[in-house]
């Protein structure tokens, strides 16, 4: 079997390199968010603190007034931030696939993911050789402006990036793009899909 070179691999933050915090805290602190409405809801706020357009602050104050939570937002910053933990196994494994270009590319309420990067002394160049962050680009996946700018600045074609995220409809996002997709489910799972390529 031929494998497909790639040169650069896009991972996302949460649910992939990190894990807990923000869904954990939907879940157990806001039941309500987690039904089809509240999920359209979140997801509209979301959108708008991950372009940047409304400050983590705000996002907060937004969601504790429309689901009525009992949380200052100092609180529910920490309970998100502070339960965010690294999987050690993918970041044991991150810098074997050296060959090639590794960048982190997450969808950030506010300045949420770089707190989580410097807590977890993930904002290193032994990881990612470069890290973006929508709220900083006003650029969010899954829109294609957001991938199209990344491959620009990673200097490679769709055809020869690989991006590592846990949500299927960012992976379909990055596939329309012309990029190669894995959807994150561990790190056994990880390996398992990345045989198929060759890191150039």
């Amino acid at each position: 079997m031929i494998k497909k070179q790639i040169r650069a691999i896009v991972f996302d933050l949460g649910g992939v390199v990190v894990h807990g915090g923000y869904l954990d805290f939907l879940k157990h602190f806001c039941t309500t968010c987690m039904t089809p409405e509240g999920k359209k809801q979140v997801a509209r706020l979301e959108r708008q603190a991950n372009l940047g357009n409304l400050t983590e602050r705000e996002f907060l104050r937004k969601l504790r007034w429309i689901f009525g939570l009992h949380l200052s937002v100092s609180r529910m910053h920490d309970l998100i931030v502070d339960h965010m933990q690294t999987d050690k196994r993918l970041a044991h494994l991150i810098p074997k696939l050296k060959k090639t270009r590794i960048a982190l590319f997450s969808n950030s309420i506010g300045n949420m993911a770089v707190e989580v990067l410097h807590k977890r002394h993930l904002n290193s160049h032994r990881l990612f050789g470069r890290v973006f962050i929508s709220s900083r680009l006003h650029l969010v996946k899954p829109d294609q402006k957001a991938y199209h700018y990344i491959l620009r600045a990673l200097k490679v074609k769709p055809r020869e990036a690989l991006m590592v995220d846990d949500r299927l409809v960012n992976i379909q996002g990055a596939r329309k793009a012309g990029m190669e997709g894995i959807v994150y489910k561990n790190s056994a799972q990880f390996r398992r899909a990345i045989r198929k390529y060759e890191f150039v």
